[in-house]
């Protein structure tokens, strides 16, 4: 019975082994003919567990077959491709493939210049028109009419009023105040008005009045000659004291400078007083000046008193027989009151012979408020204007000369020493005509 019992064992534990042994070998797939996952049917027809990592190996297998799959561009699309973007680039490669490439245009080649001239008329370039300012009267019915029977015409009021307008504009265009324009031109109703001039020469007429009636406001004030001022005072064995004021940035060093060179090339010595002891490197401008021209400086350290600098200069001219003392002060405002307090002290220690007032051409109608406030403060006796050649009229020596009655000496072209000219009426009427 043992051995029945021990045969049915062993038999049993071969069956068992058997399965094991067989079971790994049922599930292989590889060795099935098409690789295509089971439908959701058949899965649930199909009885036994079904191996969870046989599908999703073969749908990664197919879509590793896909897309290594080379895509030929002359063949047309493959339904297997089921995203647009795939399709639409295969398209795209094949239009791309599929278009011809065009040649070059050839572009026609260019005629002569010859040809080109016989194309074009001979059309002559229009001439520019330079508008000048014409001082002419327009001229009524009446006066025509009369000046037909003689050769001179009388102008009237009503025939003159476009061109005092026009005149008044080119006044006011050169610097000159709008007071001193309205009396130039009542000046000159006052001249031409009533006048008989000739017919051909009603332009030259008038031309001639304006520019005596802006000759006699220039020379309204006494000229001043700064060089014989110095000669006589050198007689009397005294020099000769100048005192220089102005805004700031008017250019006084440098006029300084340059009456220094006219003095000295016309024999006498001057000395220069560096009194501007506020501005930086004011000093160090003084003496470079000095040692160009080999004039004496006589300065101080800066914050000293501009009045102790003044007055060693002076006391040291007279000591060496210098002939001139030139006295640079610091730039200073109308409205500073301190600056104006300060200018006052140094007129009264030093009690100069000339107080010059050094302006800019180019500051227009405010150099008249300036120097109106500098007359008031010490009593201004000349002027020196700067800067003519930045495009100034010089239109403000007008309103000077008729406000405040005051000299133009000189006029400032440049910066080199000798551009420093005396002060020509004539000069200035031209450049106010020409305006």
């Amino acid at each position: 019975m043992f051995d029945l019992l021990k045969k049915k064992l062993s038999s049993f534990v071969s069956s068992l082994t058997k399965k094991q042994e067989e079971k790994p070998a049922e599930p292989v797939l590889e060795a099935a003919p098409q690789p295509v996952a089971p439908s959701v049917e058949e899965k649930s027809v199909k009885p036994g567990p079904q191996p969870p990592s046989e599908e999703p190996k073969q749908v990664a297998n197919e879509e590793k077959k896909e897309v290594s799959k080379p895509v030929e561009a002359p063949k047309a699309v493959s339904k297997q491709v089921e995203e647009p973007g795939q399709a639409l680039e295969v398209e795209e490669k094949k239009e791309v493939a599929q278009k011809p490439v065009e040649k070059p245009r050839e572009l026609p080649t260019p005629k002569p210049v010859q040809e080109i001239k016989k194309l074009v008329p001979d059309v002559p370039p229009a001439p520019k028109e330079e508008k000048q300012r014409e001082l002419a009267p327009k001229l009524g019915i009446l006066t025509k009419l009369r000046s037909a029977f003689t050769n001179e015409i009388t102008i009237s009021d009503k025939e003159t009023e476009e061109l005092f307008g026009e005149l008044e504009i080119a006044l006011l265009e050169s610097d000159v105040t709008f007071d001193t324009a309205q009396f130039l031109v009542a000046d000159l109703k006052r001249r031409l008005v009533g006048k008989k001039v000739r017919k051909d020469r009603v332009q030259d007429e008038i031309r001639a009045e304006v520019g005596a009636a802006l000759l006699q406001t220039l020379s309204s004030a006494k000229p001043v000659d700064v060089v014989e001022l110095v000669r006589v005072r050198k007689k009397e064995g005294s020099p000769f004291v100048i005192l220089f004021v102005g805004p700031n940035g008017a250019g006084k060093t440098t006029t300084i400078a340059k009456i220094a060179y006219l003095l000295k090339n016309s024999g006498c010595t001057p000395v220069i007083s560096a009194s501007d002891t506020f501005r930086a490197a004011a000093l160090e401008q003084a003496i470079h000046h000095g040692e160009k021209l080999g004039v004496r400086v006589i300065r101080q350290s800066y914050g000293a008193d501009p009045a102790a600098v003044a007055f060693d200069a002076v006391s040291h001219a007279k000591s060496v027989g210098a002939d001139c003392v030139l006295i640079d002060t610091a730039g200073r405002q109308e409205t500073n009151v301190n600056l104006v307090k300060e200018m006052e002290k140094i007129n009264r220690v030093v009690k100069p012979d000339l107080k010059v007032f050094v302006g800019e051409a180019v500051s227009g109608n405010a150099l008249v408020e300036q120097v109106k406030k500098f007359n008031e403060a010490i009593g201004i006796d000349a002027l020196v204007l700067t800067k003519l050649d930045c495009d100034a009229k010089g239109g403000n020596s007008l309103s000077i000369a008729y406000e405040t009655k005051l000299p133009v000496m000189f006029l400032g072209t440049g910066q080199s020493y000798d551009e420093l000219i005396p002060f020509n009426p004539d000069y200035i009427v031209q450049k106010v005509l020409a305006a």
